[in-house]
């Protein structure tokens, strides 16, 4: 029955892909190629909102039937990150004043959600948590495909996941299946040739909204054991995005400005395709949520799920860099 959601979601969010991409075009919100782009032609930006709209719809059916305060104060985060996203997408918008944004609906949704029942060092924990991950999910959007099926493997795996270890169908892994559905409707649309780019609006408000379903799980599901071991399963924007960070700090570059270094970004650069960036990237999550089921389905430590995910990324990212670096050096000579 659940996954008739799934279906549902993706008929809903391809049907709106076609008025909203009539709309970008007739209000020019075009993405166009610069230096630090990895397309070539002019791209229709914001398409992300078919999607977004699908996932509000299910908040607020939710919403009205459990009348519930935590999910009012989630779909008037999403649509207050929503206006803001979309405005950048249109024209650049100051990273104060997003960065403001986006922890204030952090701290609001978190607050909703656990109210008193969290120590203020872990609610302060939690927003950066979820602040960083909205914004590496953002910073990952810059080839076709990556972030939308990233996003589709990580709902789509919590919601295995969460049915193998007999969680149970709640409204986590409900909403789970139709943000999944929604961006798989949307898919076609930036994969394998894109007519439409997500923008700001899809992939910060989907991010964050995905951010929240784990940390939902985490700190209020029924069973902590399993909300910790989906941690995991948003290991690739955490450990790309902290990498990068880091690197760009340590040469005393502005972080917060877009850049070509991240690793799927230099192996574009080096000459693979879209596709084969992405297809590998996508397997190696399958890879990473077949771990987290084994891991609940064997009772393996929780740190070997931890330390077996960071060793997956990491042999990965290493295996970028040294392309790169092999590329860059058979260039110079």
């Amino acid at each position: 029955m659940e996954w008739i959601l799934f279906v549902g979601a993706g008929m809903l969010s391809w049907v709106l892909c076609y008025p909203i991409k009539t709309w970008l075009e007739k209000h020019q919100v075009w993405d166009c190629p610069n230096a630090r782009s990895s397309h070539e032609k002019p791209v229709l930006r914001g398409g992300g909102l078919a999607p977004l709209v699908v996932v509000v719809l299910a908040l607020g059916v939710w919403v009205a039937s459990a009348k519930t305060g935590f999910g009012v104060a989630w779909i008037w985060a999403v649509l207050l990150l929503g206006y803001i996203s979309f405005r950048d997408d249109q024209g650049e918008v100051p990273i104060q004043r997003r960065l403001a944004v986006q922890l204030f609906v952090s701290v609001g949704v978190l607050f909703a959600m656990a109210g008193s029942t969290l120590p203020a060092w872990q609610l302060t924990l939690a927003v950066f948590g979820l602040v960083a991950f909205t914004n590496y999910v953002n910073f990952m959007d810059g080839i076709n495909g990556l972030v939308p099926g990233q996003l589709i493997l990580m709902s789509v795996g919590t919601t295995v996941v969460c049915g193998t270890a007999e969680w149970g169908t709640g409204v986590p892994v409900i909403i789970a299946l139709v943000l999944a559905g929604a961006v798989a409707g949307f898919l076609p649309f930036n994969f394998p040739s894109p007519k439409m780019f997500m923008g700001d609006v899809g992939s910060v408000c989907l991010g964050f909204s995905f951010g929240v379903l784990i940390f939902w799980m985490a700190v209020l599901g029924q069973d902590k054991e399993l909300g910790y071991s989906l941690l995991p399963l948003t290991a690739y924007f955490f450990i790309e995005g902290t990498v990068a960070i880091i690197r760009r700090m340590w040469r005393r570059e502005k972080w917060w400005q877009p850049h070509r270094e991240h690793f799927y970004q230099r192996l574009v650069r080096r000459g693979w395709s879209h596709m084969r960036t992405s297809g590998i990237i996508w397997g190696l999550q399958c890879l990473v949520t077949i771990l987290t089921w084994w891991q609940l389905r064997s009772g393996w430590s929780i740190w070997l799920l931890w330390l077996a995910t960071v060793l997956v990324w990491g042999a990965f990212f290493f295996y970028a860099e040294s392309l790169f670096r092999r590329s860059r050096r058979k260039a110079a000579d």
